[in-house]
């Protein structure tokens, strides 16, 4: 299943629209639209409105296309090492496994009246529990 088939949305209280164009990420793994997420980052200190983390490196929140060019692609990946290409890759791949992970679990439970931000703090926390759990049980 192609990444293509999947719409992000903004992360934002005040909109939840389709992200097309431009996209705002952060380190945090929000996104935002071009619109909330220039108002959101042009004050200082930035924090990500989702999840109020300080922003304040240097690469915690930049503004991407989210439909380069091949041009671009290959210009960018052409230079890496193949580990690096790769490493890339794994974390993307993390990032919409967790997003539909995420998505299913509030389908399956009823929970889509909940903010998504809502959901995902409650769905990290869980995970972070039980990840925990089994590292206490194992010692």
């Amino acid at each position: 299943m192609s990444a293509s088939k999947f719409t992000l949305l903004c992360n934002s209280h005040k909109c939840r629209s389709k992200l097309s164009g431009f996209a705002w990420v952060t380190a945090c793994s929000h996104v935002f639209c071009d619109q909330h997420g220039s108002e959101a980052f042009s004050l200082t200190p930035a924090t990500c409105p989702a999840c109020s983390s300080m922003l304040s490196g240097k690469l915690d929140v930049f503004r991407i296309e989210l439909a380069p060019s091949e041009q671009y692609k290959a210009m960018v990946l052409v230079r890496l090492q193949p580990e690096t290409v790769l490493e890339i890759s794994h974390k993307a791949l993390d990032f919409w496994a967790t997003r539909l992970d995420v998505c299913r679990n509030r389908e399956r439970l009823g929970l889509m009246h909940l903010p998504s931000n809502v959901y995902f703090c409650l769905w990290l926390f869980v995970n972070q529990e039980r990840m925990l759990m089994e590292t206490f049980l194992e010692n």
